[in-house]
Parts: C-alpha cells; sequence; structure tokens
C-alpha cells in the first residue's frame, strides 16, 4: 500500500489532488496547515508527500528536514505550483524536493510522476 500525505491550504485544490491520486492500494489523507504537515509526518511513515504551497520551502532545507526527520526512507516530496521563476524552481530542488510540477496539470501526469 503507498501512503500519501497532500498539504494544500486550499480546500478545492487538496480535495481536486485527492481526486486525482485516488486509486486502489492507496492510502491518502491531508492537511491545511503547516504544523499539521510536520506533526503528520511525525507521527506516521509516507512515501510521498505532494504539497500545493512551494512558500513552504521558502526556509531554504528546514521544511525538508523536518518532513523527513522522523522517516528511515526518504519519502518523495511532490511540489505542485502555478507559475514561480526559475530561480524559485531552482531552490526548490536544491533544497531536497524530489520534483516541481506546474499547475494547471492532468490526472494521468499527476498520477505517473508521484507513483514512479
Amino acid at each position: 500500500m503507498v501512503k500519501i500525505l497532500v498539504f494544500s491550504p486550499s480546500f478545492r485544490m487538496r480535495a481536486m489532488i485527492v481526486g486525482m491520486l485516488t486509486a486502489p492500494g492507496v492510502e491518502i489523507e491531508s492537511v491545511t496547515s503547516r504544523d499539521a504537515l510536520f506533526k503528520r509526518c511525525a507521527e506516521k511513515l509516507f512515501d510521498r508527500v505532494v504539497i500545493e504551497d512551494y512558500r513552504l520551502f521558502m526556509d531554504g532545507g528546514g521544511s525538508v528536514e523536518r518532513i523527513r526527520a522522523h522517516f528511515t526512507s526518504m519519502p518523495k516530496i511532490v511540489v505542485l505550483s502555478s507559475a514561480i521563476d526559475e530561480q524559485s524552481v531552482l531552490s526548490l530542488l536544491e533544497c531536497g524536493v524530489d520534483q516541481y510540477l506546474l499547475l494547471p496539470i492532468s490526472p494521468d501526469r499527476l498520477r505517473r510522476k508521484v507513483y514512479k
């Protein structure tokens, strides 16, 4: 079973992402706040963390470290965002984010990137 945690401050975006990723053999949880994200990562081991808010990583690698702090294996971190400048994308990747995906995104592409 693949365990996925979805973070978005927007109810609509969270529901859309969860709907696109829902599949047999997949367990999905969602959270609305940064604090809830870090708390759930400390409580449960997830295989993937999907984040729709690149601003979470404005602290450099601190957020990535907090997400992965309690894991023995490193969960894949996927960030979804509307267009941001090239330097911000590079900063995301340099701080440890595994994948940056541009919104809007098709459900098939999102599933391929998250489950890969």
